[in-house]
């Protein structure tokens, strides 16, 4: 229920952890509920999208045997195509060393190719089998990162986990938690601090370390877009969604860590048809908004991180945007509930990545009118929890 949509509840039946393939279902369905199929032009490429005058140029090439280039005229541009395609590689240290001692050499999206040490993202990870009776560091600590290390822990010989978040080294059999400034040294062994861990060497290292940023149908220069120098933020963006300066283009989907990211994509929605309705912000607003948000965090790649200020962030954007009052109380009413169930499950989450996650074989019922809900749990147990207003 954190994952769907205000507007159209889930087929009954579902687990409250939904599977990938039930999602996409889902959204089929949303799209056929809404009758919003007129609206896509499907097996078609944006080759680039131009600013001309006070229009955007936008031409397109059909992924068919005719290839037909189309190129039209619009008032703005929304750009929703998602930031999950290109891996974020950065560099352990001691990587390249460690590397060039098993003879191996960097390519691509993948690094170390040429040899039998190799650093993998979790982009190219499918097959756990892969990685059986091997040394793996994974280097990260959000889902993908936790998943990883869950599927491996029974198949690995050692498993170390790399995550800002911890501050000191745990361990748990042959899995071990380890902070960040650890180093690889040419050996495979690990430092942190001066000195060597104790475990085996590392054979394999797996990247959860996200996404960068891009764009390339969009002219980034011409447009004033900065990402930073790993491509780890988009800039300006007011609200994380409107351009301060050309703000008849818009963004969706840009935040990171969202508990829910179905409502916040109905909200931006709602922010971006009010905006481009009746406009209600200067670009000197927009400017000084994006230079507070950059000062408020401590990495500039942290910009549009969002987690738990997710949900004042939905509550402010609707606000702004000018939802009347009765919906905008009904609607918080409602995120009350869907943060309180959220958080519930974040309570349950287990402390090291590689616990069992039977927090996600919890059963999770809203009653929406009283704000309450009831958690069923693996060993059939029940218990209440309601909504703070």
């Amino acid at each position: 229920m954190c994952m769907q949509s205000f507007d159209l509840d889930f087929p009954s039946g579902l687990n409250s952890y939904i599977t990938a393939p039930q999602l996409g279902d889902y959204m089929i369905q949303y799209v056929d509920h809404f009758n919003l199929r007129r609206f896509f032009r499907f097996q078609s490429r944006v080759e680039s999208v131009a600013l001309e005058g006070d229009a955007w140029r936008v031409t397109s090439r059909a992924l068919t045997t005719t290839e037909a280039v189309q190129s039209e005229s619009f008032d703005a541009v929304c750009v929703a195509n998602g930031h999950y395609e290109f891996p974020y590689l950065p560099e352990i240290p001691g990587e390249t060393a460690w590397l060039a001692a098993g003879g191996s050499k960097g390519s691509g999206g993948s690094k170390g190719s040429g040899g039998r040490r190799r650093v993998v993202h979790a982009v190219h990870y499918d097959d756990p089998e892969e990685f059986r009776d091997q040394s793996v560091l994974i280097v990260g600590g959000r889902s993908s990162a936790v998943d990883v290390a869950r599927e491996l822990k029974s198949i690995t010989r050692c498993l170390y986990v790399l995550e800002s978040g911890c501050r000191d080294i745990s361990r748990e059999d042959h899995c071990c938690r380890i902070p960040m400034g650890s180093s690889l040294n040419p050996d495979g062994t690990l430092s942190y601090d001066g000195q060597q861990i104790a475990g085996e060497a590392v054979d394999t290292v797996i990247l959860a370390t996200g996404y960068t940023y891009r764009y390339p149908f969009l002219d980034e220069e011409g447009l004033g877009l900065d990402f930073g120098p790993t491509r780890r933020y988009v800039a300006p963006l007011y609200q994380h969604v409107i351009h301060a300066k050309h703000d008849s283009l818009c963004f969706m989907g840009v935040p990171l860590a969202v508990p829910c990211p179905l409502p916040l994509f109905e909200a931006q929605g709602f922010f971006v048809a009010s905006h481009l309705s009746e406009p209600f912000t200067t670009e000197t607003t927009r400017l000084e908004w994006v230079q507070k948000q950059f000062a408020s965090v401590p990495r500039s790649q942290d910009v549009h991180f969002l987690s738990g200020n997710l949900w004042d962030h939905l509550r402010s954007l609707l606000k702004e945007a000018g939802l009347a009052d009765p919906d905008l109380a009904a609607y918080a009413r409602r995120l009350s509930l869907v943060q309180a169930i959220y958080e519930d499950r974040g309570r349950r989450r287990p402390q090291l990545p590689w616990e069992d996650d039977a927090y996600r074989r919890c059963q999770y019922q809203a009653d929406y009118k009283a704000l309450r809900y009831t958690v069923t749990l693996p060993d059939g147990s029940r218990e209440e929890g309601s909504a703070k207003l």
